[in-house]
């Protein structure tokens, strides 16, 4: 083999290996365990995740966008926050050992930034804007009927979608029943930065 063979052999191998561990990168990022949850989250995630595999709701393609679900400080007043890319449960006014009250607001903050549900008024609901402390043993006695109406009010993303872009054509800005699709993008990122606040 002459020289010019072998750098031109060698300069083959470089780029092929090149290419293989940007490819790599590339996968590990597409395949890895997104969002990033905290531990104290874990459990009251990992029991959302199951409710939506026993519905066949594909809860991976709904939190594509999210990045991480942190038990971190907020405001007081403040149960959690749903920031699009983002939930913070707040650790300011929720205890580590209260673990119903952090699957509520876990459920709540994923209602907004995974099925983006806004905000529900008519009745005890999990997507209540407001979670009064003296109320919360009443969502925890109801809980069953509660997580039911949730999922119940799941549309696929795609579904919600082509029913946007329906409304939209047919020039209708209004809320429908107990879904409260949003009408339009700026509704949608404002409702993504809601917050669930808290009243002691």
């Amino acid at each position: 083999m002459s020289k010019t063979q072998k750098k031109v052999v060698t300069s083959t191998l470089i780029i092929i290996s090149f290419a293989i561990i940007i490819l790599m990168g590339l996968c590990s990022t597409i395949f890895s365990s997104k969002p990033y949850v905290d531990p104290v989250l874990q459990p009251s995630f990992n029991e959302w995740k199951i409710e939506c595999v026993v519905r066949d709701i594909n809860y991976k393609r709904d939190l594509s966008r999210l990045d991480s679900i942190l038990y971190a400080p907020l405001e007081i007043g403040y149960w959690g926050r749903c920031y699009g890319d983002k939930i913070i449960i707040n650790s300011n006014s929720i205890d580590s050992t209260e673990e119903f009250l952090l699957k509520l607001v876990m459920y709540h903050e994923l209602g907004h930034c995974a099925f983006d549900y806004a905000h529900y008024e008519f009745g005890e609901d999990i997507m209540n804007s407001a979670l009064p402390q003296e109320k919360i043993v009443l969502y925890y006695h109801f809980w069953d009927i509660l997580r039911e109406q949730y999922f119940s009010r799941y549309l696929p993303k795609r579904e919600r979608k082509r029913l946007l872009k329906k409304l939209e054509k047919q020039n209708c800005f209004c809320i429908l029943g107990e879904d409260k699709l949003q009408d339009n993008e700026e509704q949608q990122t404002q409702h993504r930065s809601n917050t669930t606040k808290c009243s002691y």
